[in-house]
């Protein structure tokens, strides 16, 4: 510690730094380390808008996906407008949602366990 110290009072009377000086050139130092440590670790640092622009980038993926699932919604209920009646998609969602089946057709039904059985093997 002692030749540390030295070294520093050295550098002090090399230069002819006075006490007031010595003093601000601390308190300059000090406040340049605040500021570039709060830059980059506070609430409003460079850490925190990487994690907003990662947070924004996952809203716009959902954003676009509900738009898509949206346009399709859309298709479909113009499909079963009156006017451009589309006979295929009113029968295909009457079985999917309504459960119909016609006269001639049989249901098989499978059983939720063995579905996943099978997919596991």
């Amino acid at each position: 510690m002692d030749a540390k110290s030295n070294l520093f009072f050295s550098l002090i009377s090399k230069y002819k730094i006075t006490k007031n000086q010595f003093l601000i050139y601390c308190i300059g130092i000090s406040l340049i380390i605040y500021f570039i440590f709060a830059s980059i670790f506070s609430q409003k640092g460079l850490l925190e808008l990487f994690k907003l622009k990662q947070q924004v980038q996952n809203k716009d993926f959902a954003k676009k996906e509900l738009i898509s699932k949206m346009k399709l919604k859309k298709s479909m209920v113009e499909g079963m407008n009156i006017d451009s009646l589309d006979l295929d998609l009113v029968d295909e969602q009457s079985r999917r949602v309504l459960g119909y089946v016609g006269k001639n057709e049989v249901v098989i039904y499978q059983d939720q366990n063995q579905k996943e059985y099978e997919s596991t093997r």
